[in-house]
């Protein structure tokens, strides 16, 4: 009898005891829970942080940058009266000209101008990141695809102020503020989001593609919400209006300056389609471009794929994520037609942005209770083989911020210090040159000179040289008569392309001397007294 009470006896305190050790275990991981929540909000801000002042500091004092005339030269004149598209020929949408021309007096000089703005929109870029992150994925999932985007950033031609830097933020600000899988949407977010579009296609004329985008995924997603055509059509007015009223208040403005809109019209819409640029100006990507396109893109797939699982639980939120997909692609059409990695600048933070989702999603899923330990751990190798890939690909871009004695290089700016020195020796006093043939390598000679050019100013590209064009160049050297001009032989083969130009050089100016320049010789030739 004592042998069996004390059997029972036994039994019940090993059950109480396995009871109170999974009751202690559960207390444990709901106080290490607890722990981890209060925290996690301060880790993430400390690392988002930390990545913000690495970003900035290898951009403006460590990584090779790309600061052509477009955010030096152009902005400079521009402020020393040179009316965009009259004076100043080029074939862009003019918000960036315009911002950088009134920023430029903040600084010290052209050159500090345009790497604190490179760096502001690219830290910009990186918060805007990681804030769209956050509102989708959580906090993780925010710092991941800021993660991503910083790790990217150099490969996908960051260290160039372009255009595509300011559409980066506008099209994060899309990613942050529409809701497709909402219900009705208020009348001022749908003109706060037409009023991003137009602001958009002020920077680049590729962003019309990205409204189109908005709009139809708008109508779309408002008619499987099975709403009347009245609620739909009300969207796309609204949307439509916003992206209106910045290009008609640009418009109205450049009216009251220039007094027409001829030229304004001619060089944003116009010339595209009719000087051959398309076919002339056109770079396919290498095959190794297309390589490192493919490694920054392999968690697109796992997007998609996560996407379609949602659309088949019947999650709204693929929605959202769809849309995102769609911005990846629509954003990257600036690489049309002239590829480089800079015109991809835009579509990097979407890319991070659903490249996080895919992470997040896959982690998720192989957390879910349904989940196997061998699924489970399979998709743990791939997650950080994947990681793994992005930081041995891309990660040797930083390596300059790492080498104490290199000095940083600047592409159109830094070989030409030397140059633009030597030419103030010869040409002294002189307020104006002549830089023939111009081409993005030269033009920032005009500001390092503190020379302007003549009051029309063109590249000498191949697919500026139409006749009219160099009519009407012949007509402001004649014009404005400048002593000096900076002679690159052999460039851009100007002895066929501007032959009348060429023949107006050699019959006013002599030749003063022969300097050198890192890409060739230049010649300096000086006017003629007859």
């Amino acid at each position: 009898m004592c042998g069996t009470t004390c059997r029972v006896g036994g039994t019940i305190l090993r059950t109480r005891g396995r009871f109170v050790s999974v009751i202690l275990a559960k207390m444990q991981q709901r106080v290490s829970l607890s722990v981890k929540t209060r925290w996690l909000p301060s880790l993430v801000l400390i690392a988002l942080l930390g990545l913000l002042i690495f970003q900035g500091y290898a951009y403006y004092f460590r990584l090779t940058l790309s600061l052509g005339p477009g955010v030096i030269f152009e902005p400079w004149a521009m402020r020393r009266g040179y009316l965009l598209y009259e004076n100043l020929t080029d074939p862009h949408a003019p918000l960036m000209y315009f911002v950088i021309a009134e920023l430029m007096p903040l600084f010290h000089d052209a050159l500090e101008s345009a790497k604190i703005i490179l760096v502001a929109l690219i830290s910009l870029s990186t918060l805007l990141t990681f804030l769209a992150g956050r509102r989708t994925f959580g906090l993780l999932g925010g710092l991941g695809a800021a993660l991503f985007f910083v790790i990217w950033s150099p490969v996908f031609g960051f260290g160039k102020l372009w255009m595509e830097t300011f559409l980066a933020p506008i099209y994060l600000l899309l990613l942050l503020f529409y809701n497709p899988s909402g219900s009705k949407r208020s009348s001022k977010s749908l003109l706060f989001l037409g009023l991003l579009c137009g602001c958009a296609f002020l920077v680049k004329q590729h962003a019309v593609v990205v409204f189109v985008a908005l709009i139809s995924w708008s109508a779309f997603t408002s008619g499987n919400s099975h709403p009347s055509l009245r609620s739909i059509f009300r969207e796309i007015g609204l949307i439509g209006l916003g992206a209106v009223l910045p290009v008609v208040g640009f418009t109205i403005y450049y009216l009251t300056e220039a007094g027409t809109l001829e030229d304004f019209w001619y060089w944003t819409v116009g010339f595209s389609f009719i000087s051959g640029y398309s076919s002339l100006g056109a770079l396919p990507p290498t095959g190794a471009a297309i390589g490192l396109i493919a490694t920054a893109c392999l968690l697109l797939p796992a997007a998609i794929f996560g996407v379609i699982d949602m659309y088949r639980k019947s999650d709204r939120r693929w929605l959202v994520l769809g849309w995102g997909l769609i911005l990846v692609v629509t954003s990257s059409l600036t690489v049309y037609p002239r590829f480089a990695f800079f015109h991809l600048q835009a579509a990097l933070p979407a890319l991070a942005w659903i490249s996080s989702f895919a992470l997040t999603y896959a982690l998720q899923s192989s957390n879910s209770i349904t989940a196997t330990y061998s699924t489970s751990f399979l998709k743990r190798v791939i997650t950080i083989g994947l990681l793994f890939l992005s930081l041995i690909t891309a990660g040797p871009a930083y390596l300059p911020v790492f080498r104490a004695r290199q000095s940083q290089y600047v592409h159109e700016y830094t070989d030409l210090v030397p140059l633009a020195n030597e030419i103030r020796q010869y040409i002294g006093p002189a307020n104006s040159i002549y830089i023939f043939p111009d081409d993005e390598a030269l033009s920032n000679l005009y500001y390092l000179t503190g020379c302007t050019p003549p009051k029309f100013w063109v590249y000498s590209y191949p697919w500026y040289m139409l006749d009219w064009i160099k009519a009407r160049m012949l007509i402001a050297l004649e014009g404005d008569r400048p002593q000096w001009i900076i002679y690159a032989p052999g460039r851009w083969d100007v002895q066929n392309n501007a032959y009348e130009i060429v023949n107006y050089v050699q019959s006013h100016y002599q030749l003063e001397a022969q300097l050198h320049w890192a890409q060739g010789d230049i010649w300096l030739l000086k006017r003629q007294l007859n």
